[in-house]
């Protein structure tokens, strides 16, 4: 298992850099000027804005420029903002556990719902658990994420009242606020990711349902919770498990939606902030920060079947 993890965590350092890189050329070649943002805009001065660009380092060559963002992105320096000055891993540090809070709670959503609706829909083909699962995965698929955000704002904040409709709360502050201003967002997106769980769960452990060494462990009279439980499900957890983890990135992009919809102030709305105001440094910090969380969560994946499957260690 060691050698595994080893193996996962140097391949880490390839995607890295060449995520880096293209983040670097993407956000290098987006239009407009970030030394005339910070120096006011069409209307500066033109020696205003060639200090600026001085200031910025926007006057170095590109690959000087590409240099010297990898060797301070790796002593976690990420520079500071072109607007406001603020230091960016400021700025990320109090954006990232907003994001964060949705994100894993959209997925543990996900998984509460995905896990036993799969299981009993595979359990009773074309029952009443089977067509709810059909219902859960063609909603979380059909509808857009901000179109289900403003209905269950309309439905639990505005006419039943029940929880906010916008708005952060620390979990240090109050937990108990924290948990109930992000459980919309969050079941916005854990409906979402949850369809195509659903429906892999559903499908993979019904196949395994209908293979003979299920058929031979029943006719042997082992009990159908350990049938199920502890044979069929753990072999058909592989697949559901690679699609929980390819949800990651999904579930980033779907986190820039609902934070505008719910008000959040997270990485996804500052993301926009950086993009409307030029803000080169924040959108490098906040792009690279949400490819780190992907590529974790692939790692992570990636142990998970590793454990539920040990023939993938040796590979």
């Amino acid at each position: 298992m060691l050698r595994f993890v080893s193996r996962r965590l140097l391949a880490l350092i390839p995607q890295l850099l060449v995520a880096s890189l293209v983040i670097f050329i993407l956000t290098a070649l987006m239009p407009g000027d970030a030394a005339i943002a910070r120096a006011g805009g069409e209307n500066a001065t033109p020696e205003l804005i060639a200090e600026y660009r001085a200031q910025l380092g926007l006057d170095d060559p590109l690959y000087l420029r590409f240099f010297h963002f990898v060797g301070n992105t790796l002593t976690g320096n990420f520079g500071v903002s072109f607007i406001t000055g603020e230091p960016v891993i400021d700025i990320l540090a109090r954006r990232i556990p907003v994001t964060l809070s949705l994100v894993i709670l959209g997925f543990i959503l996900a998984i509460a719902i995905a896990l036993p609706l799969g299981i009993l829909a595979a359990l009773n083909p074309n029952g009443w658990a089977d067509r709810i699962s059909l219902a859960v995965a063609t909603t979380g698929v059909a509808i857009p994420n901000f179109w289900f955000g403003i209905l269950l704002v309309l439905l639990f904040s505005l006419t039943l009242k029940w929880l906010p409709a916008t708005g952060f709360v620390s979990i240090q502050d109050n937990p108990w606020q924290w948990f109930l201003h992000l459980l919309l967002p969050a079941f916005t997106l854990g409906h979402a990711l949850s369809a195509e769980l659903t429906r892999q769960l559903r499908a993979s452990l019904g196949d395994h349902l209908r293979r003979d060494y299920v058929r031979t462990m029943r006719a042997a009279g082992l009990g159908e919770v350990s049938v199920v439980g502890k044979h069929a499900l753990r072999s058909a957890l592989g697949p559901a498990v690679t699609t929980l983890g390819l949800q990651v990135p999904v579930a980033i992009g779907a986190a820039v939606v609902i934070e505008a919809v719910f008000d959040l102030p997270g990485l996804g709305s500052q993301m926009v902030q950086a993009v409307f105001s030029r803000d080169t440094q924040v959108l490098q910090g906040v792009i690279l920060f949400t490819v780190i969380l992907v590529v974790l969560g692939n790692f992570l994946t990636d142990l998970a079947y590793a454990v539920i499957n040990p023939k993938v260690r040796t590979s």
